[in-house]
């Protein structure tokens, strides 16, 4: 039975990838600061066949995670969902202006890279022996076309943009250092989730149903890419 572990399990396209993997027949082990407040897990909760999982681990909390490595010691990961991440209270255009040139919000800039960054971090290197286990492993760093250096062509959204485009660069970097796992940055596109807010264009649903397809058929080649759910290059 292939198993996956999720971050930031407790809503958006965590829970989504949590809904879609069960529905596999995936044994899941979905993680969120607060499990317990949210209604999408209570009803996945309600309605598991003994698949589900559900953990409570704050990513920028270090000793949870470690503890959550140890409690899950001797069981093998098929991927690793490097999900949880901020882009402040507020979701994607009425988040602008405390991450802006002129009005920089600096303690939620710090709380971002805490999150986005050196949580993901600590996550890939704590469940690096879980990956090990499987016989095709897969870490996702979940990053965003905001990542991009290369495609960004308004500037805006320093914080969030920093925090995923050095995210992409410790997915290079896992890459080259860990050859038996594949390692990929992964821009969902912009998604209608409480992060990318009503406006967004891209339906969750089928970000994931496309994310999942690519995940099954990608080839550990592709180590160290920034891709889309297409299956297409970004711009680093």
């Amino acid at each position: 039975m292939p198993r996956v572990l999720i971050t930031g399990a407790s809503r958006g396209l965590g829970l989504e990838h949590a809904r879609q993997y069960l529905a596999k027949g995936w044994k899941v082990t979905a993680t969120a600061r607060r499990p317990e407040s949210s209604p999408g897990l209570a009803e996945l909760a309600a309605n598991d066949e003994g698949l589900l999982r559900l953990l409570p681990m704050d990513v920028t909390d270090h000793a949870r995670v470690e503890a959550v490595a140890e409690e899950l010691r001797g069981e093998s990961l098929d991927v690793v969902l490097n999900n949880a991440g901020s882009y402040g209270p507020k979701s994607a255009f009425q988040g602008m202006h405390y991450q802006s040139l002129e009005s920089m919000d600096y303690d939620l800039w710090r709380e971002m890279m805490e999150i986005n960054l050196i949580g993901a971090f600590k996550v890939a290197v704590c469940f690096k022996p879980h990956l090990e286990a499987a016989v095709n492993p897969l870490l996702v760093n979940m990053s965003s076309d905001l990542g991009s250096i290369g495609d960004n062509s308004i500037g805006q959204a320093y914080s969030y943009r920093s925090s995923k485009a050095a995210l992409n660069m410790l997915t290079k970097g896992m890459s080259i250092e860990w050859k038996e796992i594949t390692v990929i940055a992964m821009a969902p596109g912009w998604c209608r989730t409480d992060l990318g807010g009503p406006e967004a264009p891209v339906d969750p649903v089928e970000s994931v149903r496309m994310q999942q397809a690519l995940f099954e058929r990608l080839e550990s080649s592709r180590s160290g890419e920034f891709i889309d759910r297409f299956g297409e290059s970004v711009n680093w």
